[in-house]
């Protein structure tokens, strides 16, 4: 068996709680779009800083590969290696409150070479001072990164709730609304025949 529509009760007051009812929705939409249209102006501002992080990671990590491999020819693979090895690899990775976002913050990397400039390779130091500022490009392009997608899921649920009010609430409302005055009409063309037949008999 199909499911019964639920019906209000065919009043004047239930007709007016419902115009009530209405214009609430109409606000909450407008709001909705508002916050949406909002949203979705911050996502545009951060695709150009997206676009910029991105080509320069990509740039200097073929800066770094080519530095590197002038130092390996230069000094050898052990070497290289060995210098590695004295080098930290763990750096201390924080959130931060951003105001508008939670983002991220390094520290306790080293900015201090860990082995003699005058012995090694020039390109090795540029490849190693190279990643460091590598390093930070890529904690902000992930901070930025995560942040459009989180502005991007937030214009979904946003737009979700504007098509549930647009193409559910609102029509129901509308539909009782049609439904009281159908019933109120009804109504008082049995109360105005009712009286004509009252008058008629005295």
């Amino acid at each position: 068996m199909g499911q019964v529509a639920f019906r209000p009760p065919p009043s004047r007051l239930e007709l007016i709680r419902l115009r009530r009812q209405l214009v609430l929705f109409q606000r909450m939409k407008k709001t909705l779009e508002d916050a949406r249209n909002s949203t979705i102006q911050r996502i545009r501002a951060l695709i150009p800083d997206l676009e910029r992080l991105r080509r320069e990671i990509a740039d200097g990590f073929v800066e770094v590969a080519t530095n590197f491999k002038i130092a390996i020819a230069k000094t050898g693979i052990d070497r290289v290696e060995n210098i590695a090895e004295l080098t930290p690899k763990t750096v201390k990775v924080e959130l931060v409150n951003r105001g508008t976002h939670t983002g991220l913050e390094v520290s306790n990397y080293v900015t201090y070479p860990t082995y003699s400039l005058a012995t090694e390779a020039a390109e090795l130091d540029v490849a190693l001072v190279k990643m460091r500022e590598l390093l930070k490009k890529l904690v902000e392009f992930a901070e930025k990164e995560t942040l459009f997608y989180t502005l991007l899921r937030r214009v979904r649920e946003y737009q979700r709730m504007i098509n549930s009010i647009d193409y559910v609430i609102i029509p129901r409302i509308r539909e009782n609304m049609q439904y009281i005055r159908l019933a109120l009409e009804e109504g008082e063309r049995e109360e105005f025949i009712r009286r004509k037949i009252i008058t008629s008999r005295i």
